[in-house]
C-alpha cells in the first residue's frame, strides 16, 4: 500500500453548487414567504420587513462565496477538509472507523423544487455519498456529495483504508474470532444478527440495497438481516471479509456505488 500512497500524491475536491443553491433558494423562499403574509403587500407599508429582506438577501452572495471555500484535500499523510470556518484532519493512522451510506436521489423528489436541485446536483451515479472516517480519538471527517467527484474521491480514502482492514478481519476470523461491526457479528463459519445465526453456507446474497445492508439467505423469501448501512461500523469492510469465506457472493470490489444496488 506503501506505493499506492504515492501513486495520487495530492487531491483538492472543490464544493459542489447543490449547497449554495439550496441556500440561496431558502432565503429568497423565506423571503417570500414573509412578504406573502403581510395583509397589504406594498414595501412602503412595511419599512422595517424591507431592510430585513434586503439584508436576507445581501447575505446570500457572501454565504455563496464562503461555501465555495470549501475544500476536500486528499494526500500522503490523510484526509483534509477545509473551509472558511476552519479546518478538520485525519491522519490516515487515526483511522479507527468509517461509516458509509448511499442515498438514491429520488428520495429527494419528496422536497420538491429543493429536492431537485439535489438530485441534479449529483454526480456518484444518482446518488448522494457520505463516508465518515472515525479517528481513535472519536474525531470525525465526513466526505459527501456536497464536493465535486465525490465518488472518486471516496474511492482513494476507501482504497487505501480498507486493505488492511480487511486483511486484519480475516486474521482475526482465521483465528477463529468473532468479529463485530455494531450489531452484526462475524465468524467464519456464520453471521449472527439479533440473536439469529445464520451459516456462512447458506448466505445466497449481501449488499447495499440502497441506504440498507441486506443479507439473504437460502430458502427465505424476506433478508434474513436488513439495517441501515451507516448504523453498521466498516460495513464495506464486512462484506470483503464475508466474500472471502462465502464464494457464491459475487465480489464487486471497492467501487463506491459497485455494491448498491438503487
Amino acid at each position: 500500500m506503501a506505493t499506492a500512497a504515492v501513486a495520487y500524491g495530492e487531491r483538492r475536491f472543490g464544493a459542489t453548487y447543490a449547497a449554495r443553491i439550496f441556500l440561496a433558494l431558502g432565503v429568497v423562499g423565506l423571503v417570500v414567504g414573509l412578504w406573502s403574509a403581510q395583509a397589504d403587500p406594498r414595501t412602503s407599508a412595511h419599512p422595517n420587513l424591507l431592510w430585513v429582506s434586503i439584508g436576507l438577501l445581501l447575505t446570500v452572495p457572501v454565504l455563496w462565496v464562503v461555501l465555495g471555500k470549501s475544500v476536500l484535500i486528499i494526500n500522503d499523510s490523510g484526509v483534509r477538509r477545509e473551509s472558511a470556518l476552519g479546518q478538520q484532519e485525519i491522519a490516515w493512522s487515526q483511522i479507527m472507523e468509517t461509516r458509509y451510506r448511499v442515498v438514491p436521489i429520488n428520495v429527494y423528489v419528496h422536497f420538491g423544487l429543493l429536492g431537485a436541485v439535489l438530485a441534479m446536483s449529483s454526480k456518484s451515479g444518482g446518488a448522494q455519498l457520505t463516508l465518515e472516517l472515525i479517528g481513535h480519538d472519536r474525531k470525525k471527517l465526513k466526505v459527501t456529495s456536497n464536493f465535486r467527484n465525490a465518488k472518486e474521491a471516496i474511492g482513494i480514502i476507501l482504497g487505501r483504508i480498507m486493505p488492511p482492514m480487511v486483511q486484519n478481519t480475516k486474521a482475526r476470523l482465521q483465528r477463529g474470532e468473532t468479529v463485530q461491526f455494531g450489531g452484526i457479528g462475524l465468524s467464519a463459519t456464520a453471521v449472527t444478527w439479533k440473536g439469529a445465526s445464520i451459516p456462512v453456507s447458506e448466505i445466497t446474497k449481501a449488499e447495499l440495497v440502497r441506504s440498507n445492508l441486506q443479507i439473504k439467505r437460502q430458502g427465505k423469501w424476506r433478508s434474513a438481516v436488513s439495517v441501515r448501512a451507516d448504523k453498521v461500523p466498516d460495513v464495506l469492510v464486512f462484506l470483503e471479509a464475508l466474500e472471502s469465506l462465502a464464494p457464491q457472493i459475487k465480489s464487486t470490489g471497492i467501487d463506491p456505488l459497485a455494491r448498491v444496488r438503487m
